[in-house]
């Protein structure tokens, strides 16, 4: 049977999702003339401001891409969390390879936006979970956590010191490009660095999948 294809499977997510959050948009300047655009969405009813959340999509981190993974960001908004997803038309690494500019992003829309003091936590789908790891494994001091629903490490050499970050790696056993072969591996080499790894094998998943949230929700109560 052939499989379905990445973009194909989040095109079917997306349809199954009629009833998507408004979100607000942002133009943040970063300097040099760099600008990103940011999808905003905040709980309603707020009585104090929400922790906040950075959600990095996976595929060419456009703007379809964002709204079709925001499935896992509206599980995090319906829990109490403002959520940030920063769009680039560089494409999903631009952030990696300017990973600093990330703490810009934060400390700007923290500027906007009323929201709760406490670091970002650092959340990514795929590449964009990849992504996450690799933004954190650079300046671990300044993020909450990080959630990676799937995840993989690109480039062993930048995780070498994440002193006590809280880490959330899922990944598919079915995986359609097998990053679940290195999950171990990559689990270990996070373990190694310092994290505090919380990683396992989804069973019968796939590529994309849908997260167990009462695990989760135990795993968001104990970060610091």
């Amino acid at each position: 049977m052939r499989r379905i294809s990445y973009s194909a499977s989040i095109l079917l997510l997306l349809l199954a999702l009629p009833n998507l959050l408004f979100a607000a948009e942002d133009t943040l300047t970063l300097g040099d003339g760099v600008s990103v655009r940011v999808l905003w969405f905040e709980p309603e009813n707020l009585t104090s401001p929400p922790p906040l959340a950075i959600l990095l999509t996976g595929g060419s981190n456009n703007e379809f891409m964002a709204r079709a993974q925001f499935w896992l960001g509206k599980e995090l908004v319906d829990r109490g969390w403002a959520l940030a997803v920063p769009i680039s038309d560089q494409g999903r690494k631009f952030f990696v390879d300017n990973s600093s500019l990330m703490l810009t992003v934060v400390e700007q829309l923290r500027e906007l936006h009323a929201v709760d003091q406490k670091k970002a936590l650092l959340v990514g789908i795929s590449s964009g979970g990849s992504a996450a790891l690799a933004i954190a494994a650079k300046a671990p001091e300044h993020y909450l956590g990080v959630i990676a629903t799937p995840g993989r490490i690109w480039d062993e050499t930048r995780f070498s010191a994440m002193e006590g970050l809280p880490i959330y790696l899922r990944i598919g056993e079915k995986d359609d490009f097998r990053w679940h072969r290195k999950l171990e591996s990559n689990a270990a080499l996070l373990q190694a660095a310092g994290a505090k790894v919380d990683a396992a094998l989804v069973p019968n998943a796939t590529h994309i999948f849908s997260l167990n949230w009462s695990e989760l929700e135990v795993w968001l109560d104990q970060l610091p």
